[in-house]
């Protein structure tokens, strides 16, 4: 693998070109060993030598999370006995898709994420808790565990444990940073406070946060980003992560969106028509994957929707960026003449105290168009609490849905029903037949 710790400095021509070299290698290699991309490239006409470099990208049709759902194994640009690990998406936004990896894109993730927690302010010698799961089929897990050990950092594999285990670890091993999604974070602060524990002297200087976004889309701090901040102060940045790309994207400490690899990864913005956006201009992340062997992707649309920003950082780094994820494209919601992502939902409610969690149930109704049902986790269940969660959302959301107060773990429940490894706080049931009960 070509690792270029100085890509990220280059002139923006001198990345540009190579990553055209890059890109010549991930066309001419998914199309010499996998069958779905040759069927694909015979079919539109491509031949790879006709790709001279990123100049020619458009010209190269779109995959899809439906293409590989249709053909997994299609995807493999190796024999699958050669395969290291396989991996999986959760499932929860379509039946789960596998990824088979190669020993040296095991290397090569653990290379993406070394680079990522420089950026994020770690080092050599640091103790990190990991509070995901480094089992269960979960890329993240084990992108973020070999990406310390390679960067030289201390790694605890604590997991998603119970809060007074937690509380308890972190006092025995006094860890420097924290690898966690933002709601486990969240959570921990309200144990904290439960329970009298000072966040700030817990002695953690570094968090390093995955999945949901933490932040609006002129990077202010939204409800989730602000309770964290609050409780831990301004040390956290935030990672996107995609499975089926075996890549992520990283704040540095200027905050100011999430860096791209370039000799790992290409990212495009793309509108509903699959035209390229400038800068600034949101639309759906379309990715190419650089020196992956098990299964390369080529313009494959994530369906997240952001924007990506190519002016050079503050950090002195030039590798292109992309926004916080407003949403999914598929999870866009028309409700009462509103169009709006469930993130915009999320922001809304959790900016109201004493929510504790939540799930946004989406269905098809009778006039065909969209309903929404909020259910919200929460001791109180009054009236003046119902009422200001139905301002909230009027006045940040421009909507007001049915809302129904639960007990949390009752949420959690629903959250984790069917033995999923993520929170599913946004539950789609428009194309399933189902209705919100």
């Amino acid at each position: 693998m070509k690792t270029r710790y100085d890509i990220d400095r280059l002139p923006p021509e001198e990345m540009y070109s190579v990553q055209s070299e890059l890109l010549l290698g991930t066309v001419a290699r998914v199309y010499e060993n996998s069958a779905f991309y040759r069927k694909l490239y015979d079919d539109h006409g491509v031949v790879p030598s006709d790709i001279r470099g990123l100049d020619d990208l458009s010209t190269l049709p779109f995959t899809t999370r439906q293409d590989i759902e249709k053909d997994n194994w299609g995807f493999l640009s190796i024999d699958r006995k050669d395969s290291a690990e396989l991996v999986s998406t959760t499932g929860t936004t379509g039946n789960p898709v596998y990824v088979a990896m190669t020993s040296h894109d095991l290397d090569r993730l653990a290379y993406n994420e070394e680079k990522s927690f420089t950026y994020a302010g770690a080092e050599k010698g640091d103790l990190f808790f990991i509070d995901v799961t480094c089992d269960n089929l979960f890329i993240a897990g084990i992108a973020y565990y070999s990406g310390l050990i390679r960067l030289g950092a201390s790694v605890v594999r604590v997991g998603p444990q119970n809060m007074a285990r937690q509380f308890d670890l972190i006092k025995k091993l006094k860890p420097r940073g924290v690898v966690a999604v933002p709601s486990f974070m969240a959570q921990m602060a309200r144990r904290a406070l439960e329970h009298g524990v000072d966040t700030k002297k817990l002695g953690l200087q570094k968090i390093v946060l995955i999945g949901d976004s933490v932040r609006n889309d002129d990077f202010s701090l939204n409800p989730l980003g602000g309770l964290i901040s609050e409780a831990f102060g301004n040390i956290f940045c935030s990672t996107y992560g995609i499975t089926e790309g075996q890549v992520s994207f990283c704040e540095c400490l200027q905050r100011q969106g999430l860096h791209s690899h370039p000799d790992l990864v290409f990212a495009e913005i793309v509108d509903d028509d699959g035209k390229s956006l400038n800068d600034g201009e949101s639309g759906e992340l379309v990715l190419t994957t650089l020196q992956i062997e098990g299964m390369p992707l080529v313009r494959y649309k994530t369906g997240d929707i952001t924007y990506k920003l190519s002016a050079p950082c503050g950090c002195g780094r030039n590798s292109v960026r992309i926004g916080p994820v407003l949403g999914r494209k598929h999870q866009r919601l028309k409700y009462k003449g509103v169009t709006l992502y469930p993130k915009t939902i999320e922001n809304a409610i959790l900016d109201v105290d004493d929510v504790v969690n939540y799930q946004i149930e989406a269905s098809t109704g009778e006039d065909h168009t969209d309903h929404v049902l909020i259910r919200v986790g929460s001791e109180r269940n009054d009236s003046m609490f119902r009422s200001e969660l139905t301002d909230k959302l009027r006045s940040k959301a421009r909507v007001s849905p049915e809302i129904k107060l639960m007990n949390p773990e009752e949420i959690t429940a629903r959250q984790f029903e069917g033995g999923s490894r993520k929170a599913v706080t946004f539950l789609d049931l428009r194309n399933s037949g189902r209705k919100a009960e």
